[in-house]
Protein backbone atom coordinates (compact mmCIF):
# COMPACT_ATOMS: atom_id res chain seq x y z
CA UNK A 1 0.00 0.00 0.00
CA UNK A 2 0.97 3.24 -0.65
CA UNK A 3 2.56 5.34 1.76
CA UNK A 4 1.90 9.38 1.91
CA UNK A 5 3.97 11.19 5.19
CA UNK A 6 2.28 14.77 5.57
CA UNK A 7 3.96 17.71 8.05
CA UNK A 8 1.42 20.04 8.82
CA UNK A 9 1.80 23.62 9.51
CA UNK A 10 -0.42 25.09 12.02
CA UNK A 11 -2.76 23.88 15.06
CA UNK A 12 -5.64 25.72 15.31
CA UNK A 13 -9.51 25.24 14.06
CA UNK A 14 -8.67 23.93 10.37
CA UNK A 15 -5.39 21.99 11.81
CA UNK A 16 -8.07 20.08 14.16
CA UNK A 17 -10.27 19.31 11.19
CA UNK A 18 -7.59 18.25 9.08
CA UNK A 19 -6.24 16.42 11.56
CA UNK A 20 -9.31 14.28 12.47
CA UNK A 21 -10.42 13.62 8.67
CA UNK A 22 -6.80 12.87 8.00
CA UNK A 23 -7.76 9.29 10.32
CA UNK A 24 -10.83 8.33 7.62
CA UNK A 25 -8.50 8.31 4.23
CA UNK A 26 -9.30 4.67 2.92
CA UNK A 27 -6.72 2.74 0.49
CA UNK A 28 -3.67 4.80 1.11
CA UNK A 29 -1.47 4.21 4.36
CA UNK A 30 -1.76 8.28 5.73
CA UNK A 31 1.35 9.20 8.30
CA UNK A 32 0.98 12.19 10.44
CA UNK A 33 4.53 12.61 11.28
CA UNK A 34 4.87 16.05 12.58
CA UNK A 35 3.06 19.33 13.28
CA UNK A 36 4.96 22.41 13.38
CA UNK A 37 3.23 25.37 15.13
CA UNK A 38 4.05 28.46 17.67
CA UNK A 39 1.26 27.34 20.02
CA UNK A 40 2.22 26.40 23.89
CA UNK A 41 -0.20 23.28 23.78
CA UNK A 42 1.55 22.19 20.61
CA UNK A 43 2.51 18.43 22.35
CA UNK A 44 -0.56 17.79 23.17
CA UNK A 45 -2.51 18.60 19.86
CA UNK A 46 0.44 16.12 18.29
CA UNK A 47 -0.39 13.36 20.91
CA UNK A 48 -4.49 13.82 20.49
CA UNK A 49 -4.09 13.31 16.75
CA UNK A 50 -1.53 11.08 16.43
CA UNK A 51 1.63 13.29 15.16
CA UNK A 52 4.89 11.02 15.52
CA UNK A 53 6.28 14.80 16.81
CA UNK A 54 6.09 18.21 17.04
CA UNK A 55 8.37 21.57 16.05
CA UNK A 56 8.47 24.88 16.10
CA UNK A 57 10.79 25.84 12.96
CA UNK A 58 8.93 25.54 9.64
CA UNK A 59 12.28 25.14 7.68
CA UNK A 60 12.60 21.57 10.09
CA UNK A 61 9.43 20.97 8.92
CA UNK A 62 10.61 21.54 5.18
CA UNK A 63 13.86 19.69 5.49
CA UNK A 64 12.28 16.29 6.33
CA UNK A 65 13.05 14.26 3.53
CA UNK A 66 10.59 11.84 4.88
CA UNK A 67 7.91 14.24 4.50
CA UNK A 68 5.82 14.26 1.19
CA UNK A 69 3.08 16.69 1.82
CA UNK A 70 3.11 19.66 3.48
CA UNK A 71 -0.29 20.70 4.52
CA UNK A 72 -0.73 24.56 6.08
CA UNK A 73 -3.41 26.11 7.75
CA UNK A 74 -2.08 28.72 9.04
CA UNK A 75 -3.45 32.57 8.67
CA UNK A 76 -3.64 34.18 5.38
CA UNK A 77 -0.84 36.55 5.21
CA UNK A 78 1.40 33.33 5.82
CA UNK A 79 0.23 31.36 2.88
CA UNK A 80 1.79 32.54 -0.36
CA UNK A 81 5.58 32.37 0.97
CA UNK A 82 4.75 29.22 2.93
CA UNK A 83 3.47 27.50 -0.44
CA UNK A 84 6.35 28.75 -2.34
CA UNK A 85 9.31 27.58 -0.19
CA UNK A 86 7.09 24.22 0.04
CA UNK A 87 7.28 23.89 -3.30
CA UNK A 88 10.94 24.83 -3.72
CA UNK A 89 11.81 22.37 -1.32
CA UNK A 90 10.34 19.61 -3.32
CA UNK A 91 7.08 19.11 -1.24
CA UNK A 92 3.46 18.88 -2.15
CA UNK A 93 1.51 21.03 -0.40
CA UNK A 94 -2.22 21.50 0.46
CA UNK A 95 -3.36 25.28 1.18
CA UNK A 96 -6.21 26.15 3.31
CA UNK A 97 -8.26 28.79 1.97
CA UNK A 98 -7.41 31.50 0.49
CA UNK A 99 -4.04 30.77 -1.34
CA UNK A 100 -3.33 34.46 -0.97
CA UNK A 101 -4.13 38.06 -0.54
CA UNK A 102 -3.38 41.75 -0.28
CA UNK A 103 -2.86 42.64 2.81
CA UNK A 104 -2.28 45.95 3.07
CA UNK A 105 -5.66 47.72 3.21
CA UNK A 106 -4.42 50.96 2.21
CA UNK A 107 -3.56 50.06 -1.13
CA UNK A 108 -6.08 50.96 -3.80
CA UNK A 109 -8.60 48.59 -4.85
CA UNK A 110 -7.95 48.35 -8.24
CA UNK A 111 -3.98 47.70 -7.31
CA UNK A 112 -5.10 44.73 -4.54
CA UNK A 113 -6.75 42.85 -7.53
CA UNK A 114 -4.01 43.04 -9.78
CA UNK A 115 -1.18 42.21 -7.33
CA UNK A 116 -3.26 39.60 -5.80
CA UNK A 117 -3.48 37.98 -9.87
CA UNK A 118 0.36 38.20 -9.86
CA UNK A 119 1.05 36.23 -6.71
CA UNK A 120 -0.90 34.02 -7.60
CA UNK A 121 0.58 33.52 -11.68
CA UNK A 122 4.21 33.42 -9.08
CA UNK A 123 3.23 30.61 -7.14
CA UNK A 124 1.59 28.91 -10.12
CA UNK A 125 4.59 28.96 -11.83
CA UNK A 126 6.62 27.84 -8.85
CA UNK A 127 4.18 24.76 -8.34
CA UNK A 128 4.51 24.53 -12.58
CA UNK A 129 8.50 24.22 -12.53
CA UNK A 130 8.90 22.02 -9.05
CA UNK A 131 6.53 19.50 -10.44
CA UNK A 132 4.57 18.76 -7.16
CA UNK A 133 0.77 18.88 -6.38
CA UNK A 134 -0.18 21.98 -5.75
CA UNK A 135 -3.88 21.38 -3.59
CA UNK A 136 -6.48 24.26 -2.35
CA UNK A 137 -8.28 23.37 0.68
CA UNK A 138 -11.83 24.41 -0.74
CA UNK A 139 -14.05 21.96 1.28
CA UNK A 140 -17.43 22.94 0.09
CA UNK A 141 -17.05 21.59 -3.23
CA UNK A 142 -16.55 17.71 -1.91
CA UNK A 143 -19.42 18.18 0.83
CA UNK A 144 -21.52 14.90 0.36
CA UNK A 145 -24.80 16.68 -0.49
CA UNK A 146 -22.66 19.13 -2.96
CA UNK A 147 -21.21 16.48 -4.83
CA UNK A 148 -24.82 14.87 -5.10
CA UNK A 149 -25.97 18.10 -6.48
CA UNK A 150 -23.32 18.05 -9.37
CA UNK A 151 -24.20 14.28 -10.45
CA UNK A 152 -28.21 15.52 -10.53
CA UNK A 153 -27.46 18.21 -12.80
CA UNK A 154 -25.06 16.31 -15.20
CA UNK A 155 -27.89 13.01 -15.08
CA UNK A 156 -30.28 15.34 -15.61
CA UNK A 157 -28.07 17.68 -18.49
CA UNK A 158 -29.82 20.82 -16.74
CA UNK A 159 -28.28 24.25 -17.48
CA UNK A 160 -27.59 26.24 -14.71
CA UNK A 161 -28.99 29.98 -14.60
CA UNK A 162 -28.39 30.83 -11.20
CA UNK A 163 -26.58 29.93 -7.67
CA UNK A 164 -27.53 31.31 -4.71
CA UNK A 165 -25.47 30.75 -1.72
CA UNK A 166 -25.13 31.95 1.82
CA UNK A 167 -22.60 31.22 4.50
CA UNK A 168 -22.17 32.82 7.98
CA UNK A 169 -21.78 32.75 11.68
CA UNK A 170 -21.78 35.20 14.51
CA UNK A 171 -18.42 36.12 13.95
CA UNK A 172 -15.03 34.48 14.34
CA UNK A 173 -12.94 34.52 17.79
CA UNK A 174 -9.67 34.83 16.33
CA UNK A 175 -8.39 38.16 17.17
CA UNK A 176 -6.55 38.04 13.72
CA UNK A 177 -9.71 37.89 12.09
CA UNK A 178 -10.68 41.46 12.68
CA UNK A 179 -7.77 43.08 10.68
CA UNK A 180 -6.91 43.51 7.19
CA UNK A 181 -3.36 42.87 7.63
CA UNK A 182 -4.17 39.37 8.25
CA UNK A 183 -6.59 38.19 6.08
CA UNK A 184 -6.30 40.73 3.41
CA UNK A 185 -10.20 41.50 3.76
CA UNK A 186 -13.22 40.27 6.50
CA UNK A 187 -15.90 38.17 5.82
CA UNK A 188 -16.25 37.96 1.85
CA UNK A 189 -12.39 36.68 1.99
CA UNK A 190 -12.70 34.65 5.14
CA UNK A 191 -16.11 33.32 4.67
CA UNK A 192 -17.08 33.92 1.03
CA UNK A 193 -14.43 32.16 -0.53
CA UNK A 194 -16.37 28.92 0.44
CA UNK A 195 -19.70 29.25 -1.74
CA UNK A 196 -17.87 31.71 -4.26
CA UNK A 197 -15.44 28.35 -5.01
CA UNK A 198 -18.93 25.99 -5.14
CA UNK A 199 -20.31 28.49 -7.41
CA UNK A 200 -17.75 28.85 -9.85
CA UNK A 201 -17.01 24.82 -10.04
CA UNK A 202 -20.76 24.33 -10.50
CA UNK A 203 -20.70 26.80 -12.97
CA UNK A 204 -17.38 25.52 -14.54
CA UNK A 205 -18.93 21.65 -15.13
CA UNK A 206 -22.28 23.16 -16.08
CA UNK A 207 -20.43 25.11 -18.88
CA UNK A 208 -18.24 22.24 -20.21
CA UNK A 209 -21.30 20.25 -20.15
CA UNK A 210 -23.13 22.15 -22.19
CA UNK A 211 -19.80 22.80 -24.37
CA UNK A 212 -19.96 26.08 -23.51
CA UNK A 213 -17.03 28.60 -22.92
CA UNK A 214 -16.86 29.28 -19.17
CA UNK A 215 -16.54 32.47 -18.46
CA UNK A 216 -16.39 35.03 -15.13
CA UNK A 217 -17.43 38.19 -17.32
CA UNK A 218 -18.25 40.33 -13.99
CA UNK A 219 -18.41 41.02 -10.31
CA UNK A 220 -20.84 43.11 -8.07
CA UNK A 221 -20.24 43.40 -4.73
CA UNK A 222 -21.73 45.60 -1.48
CA UNK A 223 -19.46 45.56 1.85
CA UNK A 224 -20.60 46.77 5.24
CA UNK A 225 -19.53 46.99 8.83
CA UNK A 226 -23.42 45.69 10.16
CA UNK A 227 -21.95 45.62 14.36
CA UNK A 228 -21.39 49.25 14.18
CA UNK A 229 -24.65 50.16 14.43
CA UNK A 230 -25.06 48.43 17.46
CA UNK A 231 -24.55 49.98 20.88
CA UNK A 232 -24.18 46.56 22.71
CA UNK A 233 -23.24 43.52 20.61
CA UNK A 234 -22.91 41.00 23.59
CA UNK A 235 -24.14 37.99 21.28
CA UNK A 236 -21.46 38.67 18.52
CA UNK A 237 -17.61 37.84 18.56
CA UNK A 238 -17.40 40.22 15.73
CA UNK A 239 -15.05 42.73 16.35
CA UNK A 240 -14.09 44.26 12.95
CA UNK A 241 -11.37 47.18 13.12
CA UNK A 242 -10.92 48.18 9.61
CA UNK A 243 -12.95 44.77 8.11
CA UNK A 244 -16.24 44.05 6.64
CA UNK A 245 -18.65 42.08 8.18
CA UNK A 246 -20.96 42.18 5.89
CA UNK A 247 -20.90 41.41 1.81
CA UNK A 248 -23.13 40.59 -0.75
CA UNK A 249 -21.60 39.69 -4.29
CA UNK A 250 -23.12 39.00 -7.60
CA UNK A 251 -21.19 37.30 -10.29
CA UNK A 252 -22.17 36.85 -14.11
CA UNK A 253 -20.64 34.22 -16.09
CA UNK A 254 -19.60 34.54 -19.45
CA UNK A 255 -23.39 33.01 -20.64
CA UNK A 256 -25.03 35.40 -18.56
CA UNK A 257 -26.10 33.03 -15.64
CA UNK A 258 -25.39 34.75 -12.08
CA UNK A 259 -24.23 33.83 -8.50
CA UNK A 260 -25.93 35.62 -5.84
CA UNK A 261 -23.68 34.96 -2.51
CA UNK A 262 -23.84 36.53 0.93
CA UNK A 263 -21.00 36.29 3.78
CA UNK A 264 -21.48 37.46 7.01
CA UNK A 265 -20.36 37.73 11.12
CA UNK A 266 -23.37 38.71 11.92
CA UNK A 267 -25.80 36.09 11.90
CA UNK A 268 -27.30 34.23 15.66
CA UNK A 269 -28.34 30.60 15.64
CA UNK A 270 -25.17 28.69 14.54
CA UNK A 271 -23.11 27.97 11.39
CA UNK A 272 -24.97 28.98 7.94
CA UNK A 273 -23.50 27.10 5.00
CA UNK A 274 -26.44 26.65 2.19
CA UNK A 275 -26.31 26.81 -1.50
CA UNK A 276 -29.60 26.71 -4.11
CA UNK A 277 -29.07 26.05 -7.88
CA UNK A 278 -32.10 26.99 -10.16
CA UNK A 279 -31.60 25.51 -13.39
CA UNK A 280 -34.25 25.04 -16.49
CA UNK A 281 -35.43 21.35 -15.29
CA UNK A 282 -34.67 21.38 -12.08
CA UNK A 283 -34.16 23.18 -8.64
CA UNK A 284 -31.76 21.94 -5.75
CA UNK A 285 -30.78 22.83 -1.81
CA UNK A 286 -28.08 21.77 -0.36
CA UNK A 287 -27.73 22.44 3.22
CA UNK A 288 -24.57 21.47 4.55
CA UNK A 289 -25.40 23.14 8.28
CA UNK A 290 -27.57 23.56 9.74
CA UNK A 291 -29.78 20.55 9.01
CA UNK A 292 -32.40 18.34 10.17
CA UNK A 293 -30.24 15.27 10.12
CA UNK A 294 -30.55 15.25 13.84
CA UNK A 295 -33.01 17.26 15.68
CA UNK A 296 -32.69 17.41 19.41
CA UNK A 297 -34.36 18.97 22.82
CA UNK A 298 -32.49 19.65 25.96
CA UNK A 299 -34.27 20.99 28.83
CA UNK A 300 -31.29 22.62 30.60
CA UNK A 301 -27.50 22.58 29.69
CA UNK A 302 -26.37 20.37 32.63
CA UNK A 303 -22.73 18.39 31.88
CA UNK A 304 -22.57 20.16 28.55
CA UNK A 305 -20.56 22.90 29.53
CA UNK A 306 -17.41 22.23 27.15
CA UNK A 307 -19.56 19.87 23.90
CA UNK A 308 -20.29 21.87 21.36
CA UNK A 309 -23.71 20.81 20.09
CA UNK A 310 -24.16 23.56 16.81
CA UNK A 311 -20.98 25.30 16.14
CA UNK A 312 -21.32 29.05 16.69
CA UNK A 313 -24.76 28.40 18.94
CA UNK A 314 -24.68 30.55 22.29
CA UNK A 315 -26.10 28.01 24.11
CA UNK A 316 -27.19 23.99 24.64
CA UNK A 317 -30.70 24.71 25.39
CA UNK A 318 -34.10 24.09 23.62
CA UNK A 319 -34.31 22.34 20.36
CA UNK A 320 -31.20 22.36 18.16
CA UNK A 321 -30.04 20.11 15.05
CA UNK A 322 -26.78 19.11 16.46
CA UNK A 323 -23.61 18.73 14.25
CA UNK A 324 -23.17 15.02 12.66
CA UNK A 325 -20.16 13.27 10.71
CA UNK A 326 -19.01 17.22 10.26
CA UNK A 327 -15.79 16.41 8.98
CA UNK A 328 -17.49 13.87 6.40
CA UNK A 329 -20.54 16.59 5.32
CA UNK A 330 -18.48 19.76 5.40
CA UNK A 331 -16.52 18.27 2.67
CA UNK A 332 -12.87 18.20 4.78
CA UNK A 333 -12.85 14.14 4.47
CA UNK A 334 -13.57 14.24 0.86
CA UNK A 335 -11.27 16.88 -0.10
CA UNK A 336 -8.03 15.35 1.51
CA UNK A 337 -8.79 11.46 0.23
CA UNK A 338 -8.54 13.54 -3.26
CA UNK A 339 -5.07 15.42 -2.42
CA UNK A 340 -3.70 11.98 -0.98
CA UNK A 341 -5.14 10.27 -3.90
CA UNK A 342 -3.15 12.89 -6.12
CA UNK A 343 -0.11 12.60 -4.69
CA UNK A 344 -0.11 8.97 -4.25
CA UNK A 345 -1.55 8.44 -7.73
CA UNK A 346 0.04 11.30 -9.38
CA UNK A 347 -2.61 13.15 -10.89
CA UNK A 348 -4.40 16.50 -10.62
CA UNK A 349 -7.12 17.43 -7.74
CA UNK A 350 -10.02 18.53 -8.05
CA UNK A 351 -9.83 21.74 -6.43
CA UNK A 352 -6.23 23.31 -7.48
CA UNK A 353 -4.44 26.39 -8.95
CA UNK A 354 -7.25 27.15 -11.07
CA UNK A 355 -9.77 27.19 -8.72
CA UNK A 356 -7.69 29.04 -5.85
CA UNK A 357 -6.89 31.88 -8.44
CA UNK A 358 -10.80 32.70 -10.16
CA UNK A 359 -11.61 32.41 -6.40
CA UNK A 360 -9.20 35.74 -5.68
CA UNK A 361 -10.24 37.49 -8.90
CA UNK A 362 -13.90 37.30 -7.85
CA UNK A 363 -13.51 38.46 -4.21
CA UNK A 364 -10.23 41.07 -5.25
CA UNK A 365 -12.94 42.20 -8.00
CA UNK A 366 -15.87 42.44 -5.50
CA UNK A 367 -13.74 44.67 -3.35
CA UNK A 368 -12.67 46.66 -6.11
CA UNK A 369 -16.54 46.99 -7.00
CA UNK A 370 -17.25 47.69 -3.00
CA UNK A 371 -14.75 50.85 -3.26
CA UNK A 372 -16.20 52.03 -6.51
CA UNK A 373 -19.54 51.54 -6.61
CA UNK A 374 -19.18 50.33 -9.89
CA UNK A 375 -19.74 46.60 -11.69
CA UNK A 376 -16.03 44.75 -12.47
CA UNK A 377 -15.42 43.37 -16.19
CA UNK A 378 -13.18 40.44 -15.44
CA UNK A 379 -12.92 39.36 -18.47
CA UNK A 380 -9.86 37.84 -19.35
CA UNK A 381 -8.48 38.11 -15.59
Amino acid sequence: MKRVTIGMAGAGWAGAMHARSYRKIYGLDCRLKTVCALDADLPAFADRYGFASSISRYEDLLGDPEIDVIDIVTPPFLHADMVETALRAGKHVICEKPLTGCFDASVDAESQLVSVLAACDQIGATAGASGKRLCYAENWIYSPPFVRLLDLLALKKSRVILIEAATGHSGSHAPHANHWKDNGGGALIRQGTHPVAAALHAKRLDAERHGHAFGIASVWCDCGRLTSLLDNSRHLAARPVDVEDWARLVITFADGAKADIMAGDMLLGGIVNTLTVHADDAFHRCAMTPNNLLESYFADADTMDTVQVMEKASHNTGWMQPLVAEEYLRGYEGQLQDFMECVALDREPVSGFRLARDVLAVIYGGYWSAATGTTINLSGM
